[in-house]
């Protein structure tokens, strides 16, 4: 997705709807082909710009991730949850996923939404943030 519009909601939106990247039109030359590759690798890509934006939106919120003895979410996930989960915060696609776990692509999918349904989130992103607040990455 190539927008001018920055706002949290829209870029959740477009995610929710399947984009794989979302570039800012003021991005340099660089940062727009480092975009490309990435989303053409399978991988999701989210500008520098919007990026710091996001995590300042999320420090001013006063959202961290738990320090030692801090009360966690309570959600548990099995091992193989986990494992993905992991391998999803790395960055790695359904198909990359269950390509190293030597699974279907299906079991994945379904390991995913289970994770999702485990922990509440909307999707992917959401995973993300949620999984490094509460300290599971």
């Amino acid at each position: 997705m190539l927008s001018m519009l920055s706002h949290e909601e829209y870029i959740n939106r477009m995610l929710e709807a399947g984009a794989m990247g979302y570039v800012l039109k003021n991005v340099g030359k660089a940062e727009m082909h480092f975009a490309i590759r990435t989303v053409a690798e399978g991988r999701q890509f989210l500008c520098t710009e919007l990026g710091i934006e996001l995590l300042h939106k999320l420090c001013s919120r006063g959202e961290k991730a738990p320090v030692e003895g801090e009360k966690k979410a309570t959600c548990t996930l099995s091992r193989r949850e986990t494992e993905v989960l992991r391998l999803i915060g790395e960055g790695f696609t359904t198909s990359e996923i269950a390509e190293k776990l030597f699974t279907s692509k299906r079991t994945i999918e379904t390991h995913r939404q289970n994770i999702i349904d485990k922990t509440q989130v909307r999707n992917t992103a959401a995973l993300i943030k949620f999984a490094v607040t509460q300290g599971l990455l």
